[in-house]
């Protein structure tokens, strides 16, 4: 079964073998490669994404969406052209033994970090504090009873180079790709400075994380869990014990597809 994640700038694909229970992460596609350049259709791009992957007519695919309106309608025209139906999911008060946290307007948690939640709380069965790194930094605290006891959300790194970018008249225009990051140190010269404050900011955001979930699990023992496209960078400059999951989401969305029929 195909598995998707419709992200704020990147759609994410995983495939899950249903006969073995195993998740392979097929890749991304940029919103921006089909939005901007009409050359090369969508669907031609998610053909190259499930390459090798036999795609019957009138299959049916489990995902999650916090995409804008146009990229999701672009997305699901092409998905239909290919015979690949969807059940996007929503965001829960309560689901598969996992407590939303924001009680009063549960939906509106993003069904990315829900999945994420609902992914750990099968995965880890510990109290865990969940730090997602993707265009947001997200960090969520998961009791081991499934309750979700909140969270934050943080510009991540290239958000953070865009309000630079934004705000000043000399620095438009610096992406990731542009500066190099190897931990935390004082910079000389602007580019380092940049990476620099920006590994400061996200890094030092996780540890004030890490200090809160002292109180907030009742000084218990808790995971830190890592996931997202960032987190590997991130948990070069980290100190500490840190459980990498490359998949904590897709993980969520397969718990989900367990239930479509149920």
């Amino acid at each position: 079964m195909l598995l998707i994640d419709a992200g704020n700038t990147r759609s994410k694909f995983a495939w899950w073998n249903t006969s073995t229970d195993e998740i392979e992460i097929l890749g991304a596609i940029s919103h921006q490669s089909w939005l901007n350049d009409l050359s090369q259709p969508l669907k031609d791009l998610l053909l190259e994404v499930v390459s090798g992957r036999q795609i019957e007519r009138e299959q049916q695919a489990i995902g999650c969406s916090v995409a804008a309106v146009q990229v999701m309608d672009t997305l699901n025209s092409s998905l239909a052209e290919l015979g690949i139906k969807v059940a996007w999911q929503k965001t829960q008060a309560e689901q598969l033994g996992v407590v939303n946290g924001y009680r009063t307007q549960p939906e509106r948690l993003g069904s990315d970090r829900w999945m994420a939640l609902l992914g750990c709380h099968e995965q880890v069965k510990t109290n865990a504090l969940i730090v997602d790194a993707g265009t947001a930094l997200t960090l969520d605290w998961l009791s081991a009873k499934g309750q979700h006891l909140g969270g934050w959300i943080v510009p991540g790194r290239q958000l953070m180079l865009n309000a630079l970018g934004q705000g000043t008249a000399n620095l438009k225009g610096i992406t990731i790709d542009d500066i190099e990051r190897d931990g935390l140190a004082a910079g000389t010269n602007t580019f380092d400075g940049i990476a620099q404050g920006t590994e400061a900011a996200l890094t030092g955001a996780i540890a004030q994380a890490i200090h809160l979930s002292e109180s907030c699990f009742s000084q218990e023992p808790f995971e830190v869990v890592v996931t997202g496209g960032d987190g590997e960078h991130l948990m070069r400059t980290l100190s500490g014990k840190f459980r990498r999951y490359d998949d904590l989401l897709f993980k969520g969305l397969r718990l989900c597809a367990d239930n479509l029929n149920s």
